[in-house]
């Protein structure tokens, strides 16, 4: 995540309201996408930080949750181009994926101090 908030600033300023084309993933998927990406993205993270592994099998996550979303790798950039083009959008959708991971974050918080 720490990778695309550059560039989400970087673009800012160039964004035009548009629908998105017909064969852009409707909003609603991309965001759920996007946000598996970045818990893959905190799972690498993890695994090269904390557990100090070299090996991370960095492509079969992303096939794992493009599999899992129903979607396909070609359909998720060329989505994600479409909002680089259109960053003031893609800074909202970024914002609410923030307000998520906010909430997946303490949820998992609540549950650790739930005696079991």
């Amino acid at each position: 995540m720490k990778r695309l908030l550059p560039l989400l600033f970087v673009l800012a300023a160039c964004s035009t309201a548009e629908a998105p084309p017909a064969d852009v993933l409707e909003r609603a998927k991309f965001k759920q996408v996007l946000l598996g990406a970045q818990l893959v993205e905190a799972r690498l993270n993890q695994e090269m930080v904390i557990e100090h592994r070299t090996d991370n099998p960095v492509e079969v996550y992303y096939t794992e949750l493009f599999k899992k979303e129903g979607i396909t790798r070609e359909q998720f950039e060329h989505t994600y181009r479409f909002y680089t083009e259109h960053p003031a959008e893609l800074k909202v959708i970024y914002e609410e994926l923030i307000v998520e991971l906010d909430s997946l974050k303490e949820r998992a918080v609540d549950q650790r101090a739930v005696p079991r």
